[in-house]
């Protein structure tokens, strides 16, 4: 298309006036949402980390983590030199995870982990001496069959359970221990053959002592002192449950209880915890005055808080709260959190328990119990 010569100056006008507007000094338009500065060492309300206030509370705080979850990836690393003081391994100390099909002893993955604890100043909680669950039974149903008779059988996985305990104590440098975990039933039974079903890696140790699980029980707290002083070492030795929070297990609460009064080689009676956010909190409470009245050392083991109606973090710290409150200063066996973010919770997705979620980024839960811990502290 042609232009005309008159229409080509109209346009060059009025193109020179709009020049000389978008080149001269304009007023800045306003930002409407200008960026707020950025202070390059901004005050942060985590000061501390969970690690330093539960110690200013006179509480050790531990959580649990696998190998094969975390392969100790450097959040993890960060979080536990932050946030917590005792690390409880969640397989790789259980008797399958130390003992292999043909009786020999494998510490090669528990010992990597352990290294990993030093790294991060952490102390090591054993689990476990003697439970019924992941035992290695391709190796213990083996010398039950090669033995030529049921005495000799018995006897045999005796001095399998009291070596095992002996290795175990010999070998691991740990501040506590579970010795017994789930011996009791919600109605205050020992645990046997004919209340637990049977599956891959189940084993009653019970069932080979003449006594039943009771005597079972005894004889593992006796090697377990005996190899701690054999050793020169010191460590809580606990019996260990789940459900003694719950108004419907009241038996086996008074049942652990009442053991332990009885039996000097205890030393400490821990309480699992795997709960929801709207726990009956009258039970928690009762569980608590009833642990402490045994006068040994009171710990919650593997604490989660699955989330519902009720909120988590409000839930997370009237359980310490009320720990603090109720079990004296001597008798804190402390709290353990049953793993680390909700990426690797044994609960499975959808449950969301713990402190961290699957990025490894603080949760409201976790902003409540340091908010918690630091004002009870006194610490700014």
């Amino acid at each position: 298309m042609r232009c005309s010569a008159s229409r080509l100056f109209s346009l060059l006008t009025a193109l020179a006036v709009l020049l000389s507007v978008s080149c001269g000094k304009q007023d800045p338009v306003p930002d409407p949402d200008p960026p707020e500065p950025v202070d390059p060492n901004p005050p942060s309300v985590y000061k501390y980390g969970l690690r330093e206030l539960a110690r200013a509370n006179d509480l050790l705080l531990g959580t649990a983590f696998t190998y094969s979850e975390y392969n100790m990836d450097q959040p993890l690393k960060e979080v536990l030199k932050r946030d917590f003081d005792a690390v409880t391994f969640g397989n790789e100390m259980k008797h399958d995870g130390i003992v292999q099909a043909d009786g020999s002893l494998r510490f090669q993955t528990a010992d990597t982990m352990v290294g990993w604890l030093k790294d991060c100043d952490a102390q090591l909680f054993g689990h476990t001496l003697g439970w019924h669950s992941q035992q290695q039974t391709d190796y213990l149903d083996r010398m039950i069959r090669e033995a030529p008779d049921a005495a000799t059988a018995a006897s045999r996985i005796r001095e399998l359970h009291k070596s095992w305990v002996d290795a175990m104590i010999d070998h691991f440098d740990a501040y506590g221990w579970d010795v017994v975990n789930e011996v009791l039933m919600d109605n205050g039974e020992w645990r046997s053959t004919a209340n637990t079903p049977a599956g891959r890696h189940i084993f009653v140790w019970g069932n080979y002592y003449p006594g039943g699980t009771k005597e079972f029980v005894d004889a593992a707290f006796r090697s377990a002192q005996e190899a701690l002083k054999r050793n020169g070492k010191q460590a809580i030795l606990y019996i260990n449950d789940y459900n003694l929070e719950g108004g419907w297990a009241k038996a086996k609460l008074e049942a652990l209880c009442s053991y332990a009064e009885s039996n000097p080689d205890v030393t400490g009676v821990g309480s699992q915890m795997h709960i929801s956010s709207d726990m009956n909190r009258d039970d928690f409470v009762n569980m608590l005055k009833r642990m402490v009245k045994t006068g040994k050392m009171v710990r919650i083991s593997e604490l989660d808080v699955k989330q519902d109606q009720t909120d988590q973090g409000e839930t997370i710290v009237f359980i310490f709260d009320q720990y603090l409150k109720l079990v004296p200063k001597e008798q804190r066996g402390g709290i353990t959190f049953w793993g680390v973010s909700d990426k690797n919770t044994w609960l499975g997705k959808g449950n969301y328990p713990l402190l961290y979620d699957s990025l490894y980024k603080r949760k409201d839960s976790y902003r409540a119990l340091h908010a918690y811990l630091l004002d009870r502290a006194g610490l700014e």
